[in-house]
């Protein structure tokens, strides 16, 4: 057992210690106790990376690295001030071929098996036809797919690797859910969702949520009915939250109501034990009534249950089914 800390005056330090002992400023999710999930810097322009059909560039930026070769080896800043660039191979007469740009991260007096100390950006041309990008490398960091259509089928396209490098606190910028989901996540964990306009989602220990989320649940009876009459409340439907989170929500329930003759009564929404009802009046037959009631409702956490019921206190009011829409229960999320 190591313990390091920084840093007393005169005493030399190996770089892997210092590695280590910046540990706690390093983004988590990545399952890397002492490193962290690599990424480019933030601010990364989308154009840092390019290919023609002869030559690759990779501007100046920088990244943050995990190779990963061993389980406390820490994290390597990595930067270049100056173009990298390299040759694409010619493309294949006939098919489509997808080539990869990475950087090698060797540290052997880490302890990794390379036997150098480098870590050179690489060009690796795929095979034509394969149809997926070859498999990335031990201690490599992805930059770039590059597709390379047939000859005289275009220029090469190329996907700059989304990840982004974040420290200890900050949401995680992700390019999307399946990039999100990938990470070990824990409770508090925040990610920023780069494809839902920066939207920020917060993991509760068991689900992903963010503030303005929306479900909705619809009636599932197909047709028309009279489900009851001033016997008492009668449920007309209900949805269930799986592990929502804890917080403020507005729970909304709306339904569509028509009859032949007038009638009156209340519509009430539920969630948990709590309900909020709202009045309607008298209607005709040529005024279909659409009731809705809402309430603002504190949740605990768990699965989260919202019931819309009517309380018919006149006359007998028929619910439109489900092909119409309009019988549903709906929540929003407002935030811790």
């Amino acid at each position: 057992m190591t313990i390091t800390f920084l840093q007393p005056d005169g005493v030399e330090l190996s770089a892997t210690r210092f590695r280590q002992a910046q540990a706690a400023q390093y983004g988590g999710g990545a399952n890397r106790p002492l490193g962290g999930r690599s990424g480019f810097r933030v601010d990364t322009a989308s154009d840092v990376f390019t290919a023609t059909s002869t030559t690759w560039t990779l501007k100046p930026c920088s990244a943050m690295i995990d190779p990963g070769a061993l389980t406390h080896q820490g994290m390597y800043g990595w930067s270049s001030d100056a173009n990298i660039t390299g040759s694409i191979d010619a493309a294949d007469a006939t098919l489509t071929r997808y080539d990869r740009v990475w950087i090698r991260l060797n540290d052997s007096t880490a302890g990794d098996v390379s036997g150098a100390v480098s870590a050179n950006v690489e060009y690796q041309a795929g095979t034509a036809g394969a149809g997926v990008p070859i498999a990335l490398p031990n201690r490599c960091f992805l930059v770039a797919d590059i597709t390379v259509p047939p000859a005289g089928g275009g220029s090469p396209t190329v996907a700059l690797n989304p990840a982004r490098f974040a420290s200890a606190g900050a949401p995680l910028p992700v390019a999307s859910s399946t990039e999100r989901d990938a990470l070990t996540a824990y409770n508090g964990l925040q990610v920023l969702r780069k494809d839902q306009n920066g939207r920020v989602e917060t993991y509760n220990g068991a689900a992903w949520a963010y503030v303005g989320q929306h479900w909705d649940f619809e009636r599932g009876v197909s047709t028309d009915s009279n489900p009851g009459d001033i016997a008492g409340t009668t449920s007309l439907m209900s949805g269930t939250i799986t592990n929502a989170p804890a917080g403020r929500y507005r729970v909304d329930f709306q339904t569509c109501l028509y009859s032949a003759s007038l009638f009156r009564g209340f519509v009430r929404v539920t969630a948990g034990a709590t309900s909020k009802e709202t009045r309607f009046d008298w209607q005709s037959a040529s005024n279909p009534l659409s009731p809705t009631a809402y309430m603002f409702y504190t949740h605990t956490g768990g699965n989260l249950t919202i019931t819309g019921s009517y309380r018919v206190t006149a006359g007998q009011p028929i619910v439109t089914g489900a092909a119409s829409g309009l019988t549903h229960v709906s929540a929003v999320y407002l935030g811790g």
